[in-house]
């Protein structure tokens, strides 16, 4: 049965409201003149985000949640974790960038090279859905056509669209997933899929829905070690197994991006594991009380421990390999 709804009542508040308000839910705040700095920069509302993982109630967001923060929680570390979340934005976003552009090339390479008599594959229904071409016009190549390389491709030659090299360049990320998605053929899929070496085309669709949202979070700046994907990751090369609500994750999430990343390039899924490390380890040394909250979230855990659990992993794969050939 829906919830019934009420009138919302609340209004705009002050600088000194909200710190009044904060101290009632038990955040230390000793530098006012700061703390409304905080305050001016950040908002209320969004710094509201990064004080949940400090409340007693947390993770709860229902009628269990009652908005005070654990003992000695001070306005810094909330500051720190929102400051911690924007790195993780800025390294993340890199990455993604370098998994998108090799998504994008390796579909134009592939299915360019197979159909090399329709530059304009992506909207021949032999090749395509028809959903998928009848909305092309308006939902991709509407802004796709305003590009300048394409304005001057129609300037200068025949056709409604311009060849694939061209025009999927100017494809969003979101417009490449419904593409693949919207291929007839689990052949065309699977050129592309085991490119990256997960041959089970649904589990990659999965990765490339992840992959956008993560994304989507980091390029809006939307909180993004505590998001939760809007459908689970498929188990398989990414991830093999699942921990409990591990499959709509952020935490799932950074095991896809380190995993495709690792198919362009394993320098760069180092280097960004580097960088993950460095951000975690300054937010440490400013709130180490956050330390658990943020392994749980995101999988990001120091170094020396994530070699050991790499070697645990791979003893205990051997282990089972070992038991199997017994029986």
């Amino acid at each position: 049965m829906p919830r019934r709804k009420i009138p919302y009542t609340k209004r705009a508040t002050t600088l000194d409201e909200q710190l009044e308000k904060l101290r009632r839910h038990g955040v230390i705040i000793s530098d006012e003149p700061k703390a409304k700095e905080y305050l001016a920069d950040i908002g209320y509302y969004r710094l509201g985000f990064y004080l949940f993982p400090f409340e007693q109630t947390y993770p709860h967001l229902d009628h269990r949640r009652q908005h005070m923060v654990n003992p000695g929680t001070r306005i810094e570390d909330v500051v720190a974790l929102y400051y911690f979340d924007m790195d993780l934005r800025n390294i993340l976003n890199k990455y993604l960038s370098r998994i998108e552009v090799a998504i994008r090339t390796t579909i134009i390479y592939e299915l360019s090279n197979k159909y090399n008599s329709n530059p304009t594959w992506f909207v021949d229904p032999n090749v395509v859905s028809s959903d998928f071409i009848r909305k092309f016009p308006n939902e991709a190549y509407r802004s796709i056509k305003n590009k300048l390389p394409i304005q001057r491709h129609h300037a200068k030659y025949l056709g409604q669209y311009a060849p694939a090299w061209k025009t999927m360049e100017f494809m969003t990320f979101g417009n490449l997933e419904v593409l693949y998605d919207s291929l007839i053929w689990d052949r065309d899929k699977s050129l592309i899929s085991s490119h990256f070496r997960e041959f089970a085309i649904e589990t990659f669709k999965s990765y490339l829905t992840a992959i956008r949202e993560v994304r989507n979070a980091c390029a809006h700046g939307n909180v993004v070690f505590g998001m939760t994907l809007s459908k689970g990751i498929r188990a398989g090369q990414a991830c093999p197994s699942f921990s409990a609500n591990e499959q709509q994750s952020f935490k799932g999430a950074l095991r896809v991006v380190d995993y495709m990343l690792r198919q362009v390039s394993v320098n760069r899924a180092n280097d960004m594991w580097n960088e993950l490390w460095s951000a975690t380890s300054r937010l440490y040394k400013k709130t180490p009380t956050i330390r658990t909250v943020i392994e749980s979230q995101t999988g990001i855990i120091p170094q020396k421990n994530r070699c050991f659990l790499h070697l645990l992993r791979s003893l205990l794969k051997k282990i089972v390999k070992f038991a199997r050939k017994k029986r």
